[in-house]
């Protein structure tokens, strides 16, 4: 048995050197908390420990890649030789997560020196840090690629996971060093309007609207699914009217009003549509849920679809995986009449 990066189709790999980590501990919560983050990342996860490997890619499950044997036992030491994961004379190895390219080349590294208590997080939980970790590092002023944001990101995250919290009294372990972001000479300033505020970005001019909101000013809610504008997921409003975020170029955009999921809340109250969707259980894991409430709102507000099967015709370019399209037409109706039912 021997791992190469091109067994995954050329997605980010993250390995992750986990000593004593054994699947069986995240609910089914958990796996599918997992699943819906690790879907707008591509990203796919080896843990290597020392009771087996298992992969987990974004849309399965955990899946054994391989049982505890001496191959196994080979095939860590091997990558862990290639990659220079300290090893102690126990067999254990220096809790570390690395994240390659295509190329298995190395993009990001962590290590910590001490396997003190080392999952005091769930990968659920590292996840959401790993989100948390993208929408605050991606100010207008970094310019860092998608690749580069995700990595960053996703090894926050699974660091949280693997490595355990640093201990206030731990000494502080050297940071690896940044090099400063080069600024392509085709990149431009512009100005989006979104959600009420104007957003100084600069921007190459093939850059699109969806991922000039989520990489360059944190507005994570619209989702990356297909990138084909062929399921709904990037869906935001501009002066008031559908569009697919990843088709639409931002530099065609100053000028426009764009709002996003996170615009049509007022404070702490939900905007009409929001509560539908809560009140009439539209949504299961998530992830299409920000482009349905989006695409529903400029549906209301053009006027079209009062019957069921208008909706269903109207709304039928959001797609959702898990199946709630009775509930998302019902969601529909009741924020139509304008009742609140929550």
């Amino acid at each position: 048995m021997e791992i190469s990066v091109t067994d995954f189709g050329g997605a980010p790999v993250v390995l992750a050197f986990a000593n004593d980590w054994t699947l069986g501990t995240e609910s089914r919560a958990d796996l599918d908390s997992i699943r819906a983050e690790l879907r707008g990342l591509g990203a796919v996860l080896l843990v290597l420990s020392r009771k087996g490997i298992w992969s987990f890619r974004p849309d399965d499950d955990f899946e054994r890649f391989a049982t505890r044997d001496d191959e196994t036992d080979r095939e860590i030491a091997r990558l862990a030789a290639i990659y220079g994961v300290a090893r102690a004379a126990d067999g254990r190895h220096a809790p570390t997560v690395l994240v390659l390219d295509s190329k298995g080349e190395v993009r990001f590294a962590h290590t910590r020196e001490r396997d003190e208590d080392p999952m005091r997080t769930t990968l659920a939980e590292a996840l959401r840090t790993a989100g948390r970790a993208l929408t605050c590092r991606a100010p207008s002023s970094v310019l860092l690629s998608r690749r580069e944001l995700v990595v960053a990101s996703l090894v926050g995250g699974f660091a949280l996971a693997f490595l355990g919290c640093k201990d206030k009294n731990a000494p502080s372990l050297p940071s690896p060093a940044l090099s400063a972001p080069v600024r392509d000479a085709n990149e431009i300033d512009i100005v989006l309007h979104v959600n009420g505020t104007d957003h100084n970005v600069r921007i190459d001019p093939r850059v699109s609207l969806l991922d000039a909101l989520r990489e360059r000013m944190g507005l994570t809610g619209a989702k990356k699914g297909c990138d084909h504008g062929q399921c709904g997921a990037c869906t935001v409003l501009v002066d008031g009217r559908r569009v697919s975020a990843c088709l639409t170029l931002a530099i065609m955009m100053p000028g426009k009003k764009i709002t996003t999921i996170e615009g049509l809340a007022d404070g702490d109250r939900l905007h009409p549509m929001q509560a539908a969707f809560a009140s009439q259980d539209g949504f299961q894991c998530g992830y299409c849920t920000p482009g349905q409430i989006m695409s529903a709102v400029g549906l209301l507000s053009e006027g079209h679809a009062r019957t069921d099967d208008e909706v269903r015709e109207e709304m039928s370019g959001n797609l959702c995986r898990c199946g709630a399209y009775p509930n998302i037409v019902a969601a529909v109706q009741l924020a139509r009449s304008g009742r609140r039912e929550l």
